[in-house]
């Protein structure tokens, strides 16, 4: 049997975290979830993932704001950033930071997801 990753994936918008879960295979992946800042970090501090994925904008905070909380805690582990939104600034804030990847959520961001997660695990 092939190792499975964990994966924290969050995202605020009920819809987009359904898609993401369709294209990411049980057999291949552990996945929790988490809608808002404060369930992401409580998650991620009490468990290691293989990979987190991170929705910019979320209710009560930032994408931002939760990398830089996690990597704080824990600067080897794997982020990548996730948004609808196309700015520059939020794409090179995130990079520098030192998340893996910065994902713009187009219309094929579902379909390449799985390729991108595997691509940023084997880094």
């Amino acid at each position: 049997m092939t190792q499975k990753y964990s994966l924290l994936l969050i995202e605020d918008n009920p819809s987009h975290m359904e898609l993401m879960l369709e294209h990411l295979p049980n057999e291949l992946f552990t996945i929790d979830t988490a809608m808002t800042k404060a369930e992401a970090l409580d998650k991620a501090m009490r468990k290691d993932y293989d990979l987190i994925s991170i929705d910019y904008y979320l209710p009560d905070g930032t994408g931002l704001e939760v990398f830089t909380s996690i990597h704080d805690r824990n600067p080897k582990q794997k982020m990548i950033m996730v948004t609808a939104a196309d700015d520059p600034e939020i794409s090179f804030a995130v990079m520098k930071g030192g998340a893996l990847d910065f994902i713009f959520k187009s219309f094929k961001f579902y379909t390449e997801l799985k390729q991108r997660i595997i691509e940023n695990l084997e880094e």
